[in-house]
């Protein structure tokens, strides 16, 4: 399936994020004062019309998680629909994310990933760093990759 992505589309992010975070794994605070911020990406891919996921990214220097560098940007929020899984949206958001933060004159991307989930990132060449840390009931660790 072609997938295109859509930048600035933060209502279709939102319904995607609640789906996911807040229906299926039971996250009870999704949103936060990041989204609102002018310097945030929202990302969403799209097949044939329809809605299939989303990530958000944005410089270091709005994240208190990693040092702020003008290279280092922050991927988060990554979630995909039930109809967009095991179709490859996942890496193709991923892949998209990257090619955005490269053209904003990042060198690296961190990520704060669920434990479950470390070994898609790691397919895309993520490696996991420091502790690891509970947000809200889920284990979560930082993961991070060189762009260039």
């Amino acid at each position: 399936m072609a997938v295109e992505f859509k930048q600035g589309a933060f209502h279709d992010a939102a319904l995607v994020r609640t789906k996911v975070f807040l229906d299926e794994q039971g996250f009870q605070e999704e949103f936060d004062d990041l989204d609102i911020d002018p310097r945030m990406v929202h990302l969403c891919a799209y097949g044939d019309g329809e809605l299939l996921g989303c990530a958000r990214l944005f410089p270091s220097a709005m994240e208190s998680g990693v040092e702020a560098r003008p290279d280092r940007w922050i991927l988060g929020r990554l979630a995909v629909l039930a109809s967009g899984r095991k179709a490859g949206t996942g890496s193709k958001l991923m892949a998209e994310a990257e090619r955005i933060a490269c053209d904003h004159g990042a060198a690296e991307m961190h990520l704060h990933a669920q434990l479950q989930a470390q070994p898609f990132y790691e397919r895309l060449g993520y490696a996991a760093y420091g502790p690891v840390e509970l947000d809200e009931h889920v284990e979560h660790q930082w993961m991070k990759k060189a762009l260039v």
